[in-house]
């Protein structure tokens, strides 16, 4: 069972000393930077509409260390909890740069015994622009990150929840959670396909992630809400913005369901949402629809300008939701 130092996010300006954060993921302007400080990860994430700060702290932050490897993975861990990252420069071609980092990333997650691995975020610039070869960004991307996943010895099965997005500049900018130990699970929505199973239609290689995580404690259970859009089985729904929010808001609560099916589950709480909305007019609305229905702060729901991975979707939603058990 997972123990009680569970990692916690919360969201704010930039601090420079934030004793209990094993690592800080600042959106900013300017180019993305990564590095270990203070006892902390620091990843800048380019973003040019305006400035927010992620923290992920830990209880146990006497027992935190980290550094930087000679593949240029930046880590901080507390003997329970691991966040790694790294950073690759923009190029013409994504997918050959992005195998090599994204293998040296999972190999040193293998290599420090962290079993659990549960959380990925991809960032990159111009998602849904073609590359060099006229293949789609996020296709390159996807191609990359698919042969790092196998060569490292993962299955579909084992792929965790991950968020892939789009800003307005930079190269790719990725980041993970994992844990020493624990029981963890991978689940799917049983009104998509995995995404791991698309037809070669959507790209050489489908995207390597699972619809979300959970991780289990004696007393309760955290889901970690991959990145949901307007999509039914494999495919794009929704002709508005009020069409595709109606239809994400439904494939949320079909995924926490299929895990109340699975587990003696009570008193569902959203802890916190991401919100990603393409056009800047749609915050307030796609932000006030969500932070109502799951009932979360907006001090606990950032909402951030951003492309999605696929160019006919208005907006995006990740999340952790966190139960206690019946029994």
């Amino acid at each position: 069972m997972v123990g009680h130092n569970i990692l916690r996010v919360s969201y704010g300006a930039f601090q420079t000393e934030h004793r209990s954060a094993l690592a800080v993921v600042q959106y900013a302007p300017g180019n993305a930077k990564l590095c270990y400080r203070n006892g902390q990860v620091q990843l800048t994430i380019p973003y040019t509409h305006g400035e927010c700060s992620e923290y992920w702290s830990t209880l146990e932050v006497s027992s935190c260390r980290g550094g930087m490897t000679d593949q240029g993975v930046a880590w901080c861990e507390d003997g329970t909890n691991l966040f790694a990252a790294f950073i690759l420069d923009d190029r013409p071609r994504l997918s050959g740069a992005v195998q090599e980092k994204y293998e040296a990333l999972l190999n040193f997650v293998q290599e420090k015994e962290y079993r659990t691995l549960y959380r990925i975020w991809n960032y990159m610039g111009r998602i849904n622009q073609s590359n060099k070869d006229g293949l789609e960004r996020y296709r390159d991307f996807c191609l990359g990150r698919a042969l790092a996943f196998e060569r490292s010895g993962f299955t579909m099965e084992t792929l965790p929840a991950a968020t892939g997005i789009g800003f307005d500049e930079g190269g790719v900018c990725v980041y993970l959670l994992a844990r020493r130990d624990g029981l963890a699970a991978n689940i799917e929505n049983p009104l998509q396909i995995p995404a791991y199973r698309y037809p070669i239609t959507y790209g050489p290689k489908s995207p390597s992630f699972a619809r979300g995580t959970v991780l289990y404690d004696q007393q309760r259970l955290e889901l970690y809400l991959s990145g949901t859009a307007s999509i039914r089985q494999s495919v794009s729904v929704g002709s508005n913005l009020e069409e595709q929010i109606n239809i994400t808001i439904e494939n949320i609560h079909a995924l926490i369901e299929s895990v109340k099916e699975k587990e003696e589950l009570d008193n569902c709480v959203c802890s916190s949402l991401k919100i990603y909305v393409r056009h800047a007019k749609d915050k307030a609305a796609v932000s006030n629809v969500f932070r109502h229905v799951f009932n979360v702060s907006p001090e606990n729901s950032p909402v951030f300008v951003s492309d999605i991975c696929r160019s006919e979707l208005l907006l995006e939603v990740e999340g952790v939701f966190s139960y206690t058990m019946n029994k």
